[in-house]
């Protein structure tokens, strides 16, 4: 009898923490709602400034050159589901960076501390960017695109593709935690997330254009090969056995991201980090 009371606690837990998120969601959307047309212009900007990677992959093939080992909708697939990564994270969970800086940079990050709540789970209830949604749309076409143009893979890639994908928001998570942890003790410093999009770009291209000692670092150190490049070749059923370690590397990167995050939150002395 006990145990059943637990599970059920732990499953309403869950569900209440969904829903804490949810109602999170529903409160930004209501809000940018309220100015439809810039919220759909914005949207729209979003998802055409994406294009600029891509635009450039057709403009290298176009004049003759090519990445080695990919032909032009290999690269076009590995750039769709590197927005794909972007287009999810960026929406749901990559807010957290600006809310986070934000908050301590004005003193309100105390709010979510004394809350009933994660702040963790606060952070990410009231950091949801619906703008970033156009980021998702334009993955979802340059996808199903560069998809149209290759041969129909069997289902055994699929599977493999869709946990490696699930490895690049893991990864994508995990800087998520790295840059709200600096930005508790960073305070006011946006210069936090400009570095990690110089970092992320690395993961638009396919490794192979990298020398062997940078795609060791790619791989093993910051596995941002995880963003698109494994799972494109997993999709492609070319993926080699370096992704073992790359998997082993995010996970390591998840877990240190946890710990950094929960100790920079406890370093934080409340109004100005």
């Amino acid at each position: 009898m006990t145990k059943q009371k637990n599970a059920s606690g732990i499953r309403n837990l869950r569900f209440s923490a969904l829903g804490v998120y949810l109602q999170g969601m529903k409160t930004a959307l209501a809000s940018r709602m309220a100015y439809r047309g810039d919220f759909i212009m914005s949207m729209f900007i979003m998802m055409v400034v994406e294009f600029a990677g891509p635009v450039i992959t057709l403009i290298i093939y176009k004049n003759g050159a090519s990445f080695p080992g990919w032909s032009q909708y290999e690269v076009l697939l590995l750039q769709g589901i590197f927005l794909l990564s972007r287009g999810i994270s960026f929406p749901f969970f990559m807010g957290m960076v600006w809310n986070t800086i934000g908050r301590v940079q004005e003193g309100t990050f105390d709010l979510l501390l004394i809350k009933p709540r994660s702040i963790l789970l606060m952070t990410l209830a009231t950091s949801f960017d619906s703008e970033d949604l156009g980021k998702l749309i334009g993955g979802i076409l340059l996808f199903r695109f560069a998809l149209k143009k290759l041969p129909p893979q069997p289902l055994s890639h699929w599977i493999s593709f869709f946990i490696l994908f699930l490895f690049s928001l893991i990864l994508m998570f995990a800087f998520g935690l790295f840059m709200a942890g600096l930005g508790i003790i960073w305070v006011g410093n946006y210069r936090i997330y400009d570095i990690f999009m110089s970092v992320m770009e690395f993961g638009m291209y396919p490794k192979s254009i990298f020398t062997k000692s940078f795609q060791s670092v790619l791989t093993y150190i910051i596995p941002v090969s995880l963003l698109a490049s494994y799972p494109a070749s997993a999709l492609l059923g070319s993926v080699d056995k370096t992704v073992i370690l790359a998997l082993v590397s995010s996970i390591v990167f998840l877990l240190l991201g946890f710990l950094f995050y929960y100790r920079m939150v406890k370093n934080y002395t409340s109004a100005g980090g």
